[in-house]
């Protein structure tokens, strides 16, 4: 019988004793999703009740659980499989006393794997096709003195045009207050003046949409049926820190893009749509990935 890949090794999940013995198994080699998530889950549970670390711990324990989450999704979990293991790590965790033993041991050895991870200051967060590039950093390091100053992406995301093509696309969070924005390069000379950011709707389907028969991007958009847009709210001329090297434009979105986009399965994608005037519309598409760990990471720095 095939094995789930939220099946740990020895066809059992961890117990408490065992994730104790095993410390933090996102740094051994030969942990699997299942291990590194249960583990997550149930260390920031017992955080939560026996206050075992502090805010910068915690923070960073929390956006590495998201991580793990992402890469159970990658390995073929379904929201049940994932729900699953959750609701079994809090229940021990629940169980489980807060004074000395194996909950402290195992806390412990948290601390230590996660002390030098809080204090990163940049980290690459991958999926399948893409990844999410993370910067904590409030002071930019000068390596090109010729580089223009402005905002700089905080979390960010190159993306695919459907119709092929070059030129640089990218979405992200930019700017000292991490807001959400997406940066468009000129297309044939031409600057887009508006831009449109489309995701599934949980309200209108809470499945993930999920099409293993399509492996281009583009391919796996999900239908208009089951779908919220977002228009931006501002458009200016890109800065060099934006989009080096090129011309183009920076569009501003609401902050309740960043709800939806967390609220997405890492396997999914979103799309954004540029108007040209006189023209047709132009299609970017891009992986969800694991932007909500990337944004927990942003904020254990703070």
């Amino acid at each position: 019988m095939a094995t789930s890949p939220l099946r740990p090794r020895g066809g059992r999940y961890l117990s408490l004793g065992l994730a104790a013995a095993l410390g933090v198994a996102a740094f051994a080699a030969h942990a699997g999703p299942a291990d590194v998530y249960y583990e997550r889950v149930l260390m920031h549970a017992a955080d939560q009740r026996c206050h075992l670390f502090t805010p910068e711990i915690s923070a960073a324990l929390a956006a590495s659980g998201l991580q793990a989450r992402g890469a159970a999704f990658r390995a073929g979990a379904s929201e049940r499989d994932i729900a699953g293991v959750a609701g079994r790590a809090e229940a021990v965790a629940a169980r489980a006393g807060c004074g000395p033993g194996e909950l402290r041991q195992a806390a412990e050895r948290v601390r230590t794997a996660f002390a030098g991870y809080a204090r990163m200051t940049a980290m690459r967060f991958p999926g399948e096709r893409s990844a999410w590039a993370a910067d904590r950093d409030p002071i930019a390091p000068v390596v090109d003195h010729r580089a223009a100053a402005g905002p700089r992406w905080r979390l960010s995301e190159a993306g695919d045009w459907a119709g092929g093509g070059s030129g640089p696309v990218l979405l992200g969070l930019a700017g000292d207050n991490a807001s959400p924005a997406v940066v468009s390069g000129a297309r044939d000379g031409a600057q887009a003046s508006g831009a449109f950011l489309t995701v599934r709707d949980p309200e209108k389907s809470d499945t993930p949409y999920l099409d293993p028969y399509r492996h281009d991007l583009a391919g796996r958009a999900p239908p208009a049926s089951i779908t919220r847009t977002f228009a931006a709210a501002a458009r200016s001329t890109a800065p060099a820190s934006l989009l080096p090297g090129a011309s183009g434009m920076v569009f501003a979105f609401p902050s309740t893009v960043v709800r939806a986009l967390e609220a997405l399965d890492p396997r999914e994608v979103v799309t954004v749509d540029f108007a040209y005037p006189g023209r047709p519309s132009e299609r970017a598409v891009f992986e969800v990935g694991d932007f909500a760990a990337g944004r927990a990471f942003l904020l254990a720095g703070r």
